[in-house]
C-alpha cells in the first residue's frame, strides 16, 4: 500500500472512532381518547436502541366539602381497571356522611370504586340533625350556628334549654342573656254559656260567622254557667259559639 493511501486509511478511521455516537433526544407525547389519557414516553439513549415506554392511565376525581375522605379531595390517577378503595370519615363538627355522588351513588362507607373509565365521585356531609341532649336544638345548630354544647341541655345554666333561649330571641352560650327578664301580655276573651247537668258542649270560632271550627271539646255541663278564656293572639277578629253535642 502506498504512502497516499494508508494515510487516507488512518484519517478515515480516527474520523469513525472519535465521531460521537447518535442520540435520541427525550420527547414527551400526550394523546387524549374519549375517557383515557395515553401517553407515551421516549427515553433519552446514548445508542441507536432506544427504549420506548407506553402507558395508559385513568383518573378518580374526589371532592369532600365537610369531611375527609381516602384518598384525599383531588385527582389520583391509577391503571386502567383497577380497584381503589374509597372511604370518608372525619367530618367537620356538626356534618355527618350521608352519601356518594357523581359517578356512584349510595352511602357504602367504605365504597368499592372499579377504575374502568375517569370517574369524578362527591363525598356528601350533611348538617347533623341529632338531637342528643333533647334541647330542640340539633347538633349542626349547635356547634355550627350557635356554639353551645350538643351533650348538655342548658350550656349556660341559667335554667332553660338552649333550643327555648333561641325561639325566644335570648343567647343560649350567655347567662346574662336569659327568658326569665321576657314578659308579654296578650289579650284574651272570655267566653261564657250556660250547660246543662250531664250534657256536654263544644265552644267554636268563625271569622266570617260561616264556616266554624272547634276550639274545645266535649265540656261537661254544670247545670250553670261556665267561663272560658281563649287567646286572640295575632287574631284580629274572631266569633265564638257554644253548641250542644
Amino acid at each position: 500500500m502506498n504512502a497516499t493511501k494508508f494515510h487516507r486509511t488512518l484519517t478515515a478511521l480516527a474520523a469513525a472512532l472519535f465521531l460521537p455516537a447518535p442520540v435520541a433526544r427525550a420527547t414527551w407525547v400526550s394523546a387524549e381518547s374519549s375517557n383515557i389519557n395515553v401517553e407515551t414516553r421516549w427515553v433519552l439513549a446514548e445508542s441507536s436502541n432506544v427504549s420506548v415506554e407506553t402507558r395508559d392511565w385513568v383518573y378518580l376525581t374526589v371532592t369532600s366539602p365537610h369531611g375527609i375522605t381516602d384518598p384525599v379531595a383531588g385527582q389520583h390517577q391509577y391503571a386502567p381497571n383497577a380497584t381503589v378503595q374509597l372511604s370518608a370519615g372525619d367530618p367537620d363538627p356538626g356534618y355527618l356522611f350521608s352519601k356518594w355522588t357523581g359517578d356512584a351513588n349510595g352511602n357504602a362507607n367504605p365504597l368499592s370504586v372499579l377504575l374502568d373509565f375517569n370517574k369524578t365521585i362527591n363525598a356528601i356531609f350533611a348538617p347533623d340533625g341529632r338531637d342528643p341532649d333533647g334541647d330542640g336544638l340539633t347538633n349542626y345548630q349547635e356547634l355550627v350556628v350557635y356554639h353551645s354544647n350538643p351533650d348538655v341541655w342548658d350550656t349556660d345554666g341559667d335554667g332553660f334549654s338552649d333550643g327555648y333561649e333561641v325561639t325566644s330571641g335570648f343567647i343560649p352560650t350567655d347567662p346574662n342573656s336569659s327568658p326569665d327578664t321576657q314578659l308579654v301580655i296578650y289579650t284574651a276573651v272570655e267566653v261564657r254559656f250556660g250547660a246543662g247537668l250531664g250534657k256536654s258542649y263544644r265552644v267554636e270560632s268563625s271569622m266570617d260567622l260561616v264556616n266554624w271550627a272547634p276550639v274545645e271539646e266535649h265540656i261537661a255541663g254544670t247545670g250553670g254557667t261556665i267561663a272560658r278564656l281563649y287567646s286572640v293572639q295575632e287574631i284580629p277578629k274572631r266569633y265564638f259559639r257554644s253548641v250542644r253535642e
